[in-house]
């Protein structure tokens, strides 16, 4: 508010008695004192109303008026009923800081003229509240009609980030969109106990919140640096993904039925037309990519109980089920949330418990490893596992290259890494292929093997395992294996008939030494 509204409000005059010319100055509230030194008090914006009661000399206004120009009050309201009129140096001392001063007489109490200040600042406040409720009914029916959302977006301070730090809408100018920033802003919102949550980069604080209770990887987020902006821009955000909702799921199902068509005998023209339900080209390269979640975040208590009567409640447990539906509450949905965020533009949906995802081009999937680190560390507890297919050049070759994919992916489960994002180009021809073989079955392949040796190093402390590992790597060269354990040859033949006398294998036969690097590298 400013004072001239005050002074103007229906009753007994204030005289203005300095400061004429600063009237306008904003006001928030008032404060009434007789301290001569009342400045730790003040945060700026008062009206101060005294009684003078601090005045014992003249020089006692200038300290006053000074500690109070210092705390940056708006004006300065003098009792006129105990002392009588406003003295001269008090005026003077006024008009040298520039404070406004206004006389309040004998017959107005200072109760009084604080119902004037709460007056104009609720009647403010109120026509602040309506002309926000009709900005926000007049956006929500712009969006309702079919504007993208970065047009009902305010033009600066605000911004719609997917977790991996991407900036979705706002303002092209901002700081988010430089990447880093936008990590930090998405790793303090995954890491946020309750949502709002605020985040203060370098110099600027940005306030944080989404539709949902609670924040997981796969989910779109708003940073604003104006709080009172926030609540609005979630609301906006909510139902614009609720609007899109319908699409994505019909788009999910379309490359569901992909995925389906490329695990069975694939016809090319069936293939084609599956491509082009999900707006990918008729010609490649394509990618291929297969990924999960070993590991995913704790989904929020199911006892949380909302508050009531605003927004924030009838968003985060009405619009905001609908716009997230069960992506956030399932492994599924979770990880096919955080591969779309990964890999915009791809084709993505749960096959055959992965998920599956088909991209155009060759370089689709050149920031997967970083995202995917950025999260897993924002998102403690978090594991990403994926195979790559090497690129598939055409239609032809798309289900070979998923079934590539699908072997890389189990491949970098076993790793056991909190990220893991394999190519198959990456592996060697019978890493791929063992890939491919039941765990179980690698497993007791494996124990077959290498157990009788493990149990007699465990009785004998003969390191049968390691020379034989020592041995293979060598190349069976008796001479570089023997000097590489610092060994007498003698003593390595020794070791290596006695490995041969456990596991029924001749190392002098290629065959069987094949069949013990296997089992070393399934145990690798």
């Amino acid at each position: 508010m400013r004072l001239r509204d005050v002074l103007e409000q229906p009753g007994v005059r204030l005289p203005v008695l300095a400061g004429e010319g600063e009237l306008d100055r904003p006001a928030h509230l008032a404060y009434t004192t007789d301290l001569l030194d009342p400045a730790r008090y003040l945060a700026g914006g008062e009206v101060v109303l005294t009684g003078m009661m601090w005045r014992r000399e003249p020089a006692d206004s200038e300290l006053f008026v000074a500690a109070l120009a210092g705390a940056g009050v708006a004006a300065l309201g003098a009792g006129e009923a105990l002392l009588g009129p406003v003295p001269a140096d008090l005026v003077e001392a006024c008009r040298r800081h520039r404070l406004p001063l206004f006389a309040v007489p004998a017959e107005v109490s200072f109760r009084e003229v604080t119902e004037r200040i709460n007056t104009v600042l609720w009647a403010e406040r109120e026509a602040g509240a309506v002309a926000a409720r009709s900005r926000r009914r007049g956006l929500v029916a712009t969006l309702a009609a079919g504007a993208d959302l970065a047009e009902v977006w305010p033009a600066a301070g605000a911004w719609v980030l997917t977790c991996t730090g991407r900036v979705i809408v706002g303002d092209p100018g901002g700081t988010p969109h430089d990447l880093p920033v936008g990590r930090r802003l998405a790793t303090a919102f995954l890491r946020a106990d309750t949502l709002p949550a605020r985040c203060r980069i370098g110099e600027r604080e940005f306030h944080l919140d989404a539709p949902a209770p609670a924040a997981a990887p796969g989910m779109r987020f708003v940073a604003c640096a104006d709080p009172a902006l926030l609540e609005e821009l979630v609301e906006l955000t909510a139902l614009d993904a609720a609007r899109s909702e319908r699409a994505r799921r019909i788009e999910r199902r379309l490359a569901a039925q992909l995925a389906d068509i490329l695990t069975s005998a694939p016809d090319p023209a069936e293939v084609a037309a599956a491509l082009h339900a999900c707006g990918l080209p008729p010609t490649g390269p394509y990618t291929v990519l297969a990924a999960s979640l070993p590991a995913t975040s704790p989904a929020p208590p199911a006892d949380a109980t909302p508050g009531s009567g605003s927004f924030r409640e009838t968003a985060r447990n009405g619009l905001a089920k609908r716009a997230l539906s069960s992506k956030l509450h399932d492994a599924d949905g979770e990880a096919v949330a955080v591969v779309e965020e990964m890999v915009p533009g791809a084709a993505v949906a749960v096959s055959a418990g992965e998920v599956v995802a088909v991209v155009a081009g060759v370089d689709g999937l050149s920031g997967l490893r970083e995202a995917a680190r950025h999260l897993s560390t924002a998102a403690r507890g978090m594991r990403f596992a994926a195979g790559l297919s090497e690129p598939a050049a055409g239609v032809a070759e798309l289900s070979g290259a998923l079934s590539q994919a699908r072997h890389a992916h189990r491949y970098a489960l076993d790793r056991q890494e909190r990220v893991s994002v394999i190519g198959s180009d990456e592996l060697a021809s019978h890493d791929l292929l063992l890939a491919a073989v039941p765990r179980a079955t690698r497993q007791a392949f494996a124990d077959r093997l290498l157990a009788p040796l493990r149990a007699y190093d465990a009785d004998h402390q003969a390191d049968l395992v390691r020379t034989l590992q020592t041995f293979l790597a060598c190349d069976g060269s008796w001479t570089r294996c023997a000097s590489a354990m610092h060994l007498h040859v003698n003593t390595l033949r020794y070791r290596i008939r006695r490995i041969a006398d456990l596991t029924g294998r001749d190392l002098d036969r290629f065959t069987d030494r094949v069949d013990l690097y296997l089992a070393l590298r399934l145990e690798a």
